[in-house]
């Protein structure tokens, strides 16, 4: 059963869809938060297929979108690292306290910028398990200059974009403005210092041909998981799983480890 859902995080309205298997009353539930620029559906409708899929095997699934994107109230603009954070503990307590299903555990499954937010998320809010798909703790936007290593979330933006940012705050890439604020909380926020306060089991999935987040990303949350971990590298894959071979490989990793976590 599919129930189109709405709630409330400062103001603002967020769109969802719940999905509840057809049987029981008591379910473990899995949270799925979106992609950067992508929404609840995620592309190829891969966040869609997982959840159908998690469904069947005795999962409740919330998707939603994140404020300014999909079909939830906000701007894109005004979107940064802080407010999906918020987002999703705003999605954990509404699921928790909904009078239409009674919830034992919650996992977590994040795709790439939403890896991050899952992580930072996850021991504040007693998450059970993790999954993460090509999650990004911005390895990328390590830099070398005058012999000093640092994160500069700015440094792939062209020197026009990076003019437009800086005089007008906010930029438009490829149909999406991108506000300062957004680039600030990149640079502000660490998501390794949030998973060293987890102590629950963590599996992460990336591809091996990410041209988008690099897999050393992925390599670097596994060798900091103090808990079970489990990191499952697909050879050749893309940054969104982009075929129906490893598009199926990634849901059915994700079903075995939330079967494996999640269910006593």
């Amino acid at each position: 059963m599919e129930i189109g859902v709405a709630f409330q995080n400062e103001g603002q309205i967020l769109h969802g869809m719940l999905h509840l298997p057809e049987v029981g009353e008591r379910y473990p539930c899995v949270i799925l938060l979106h992609d950067y620029t992508s929404d609840r559906i995620g592309e190829h409708r891969i966040l869609v297929k997982a959840a159908r899929y998690l469904c069947n095997q005795g999962f409740a699934c919330l998707r939603f979108d994140f404020r300014g994107s999909g079909e939830s109230e906000g701007d894109f603009a005004e979107m940064t690292l802080d407010s999906e954070i918020s987002d999703t503990f705003a999605a954990i307590n509404f699921i928790s306290n909904s009078v239409d299903v009674e919830i034992t555990r919650i996992g977590l499954l994040g795709q790439s910028l939403g890896g991050s937010v899952a992580i930072c998320v996850a021991a504040d809010a007693g998450i059970d398990s993790l999954v993460l798909w090509a999650p990004s703790v911005f390895v990328d936007y390590l830099v070398e200059r005058d012999g000093e290593v640092f994160k500069d979330p700015y440094a792939w933006l062209p020197p026009t974009h990076k003019e437009v940012l800086k005089k007008a705050g906010r930029v438009d890439i490829g149909g999406f403005t991108r506000g300062k604020a957004f680039f600030e909380s990149l640079k502000r926020i660490d998501p390794l210092e949030a998973l060293a306060k987890y102590q629950g089991p963590v599996l992460i999935i990336h591809g091996g041909e990410d041209s988008i987040v690099s897999p050393l990303n992925s390599e670097l949350i596994y060798d900091n998981v103090s808990g079970r971990r489990r990191l499952v590298l697909i050879d050749n894959a893309d940054h969104s799983f982009s075929s129906g071979v490893w598009e199926n490989q990634v849901i059915e990793e994700t079903s075995r480890w939330f079967e494996q976590t999640l269910i006593p």
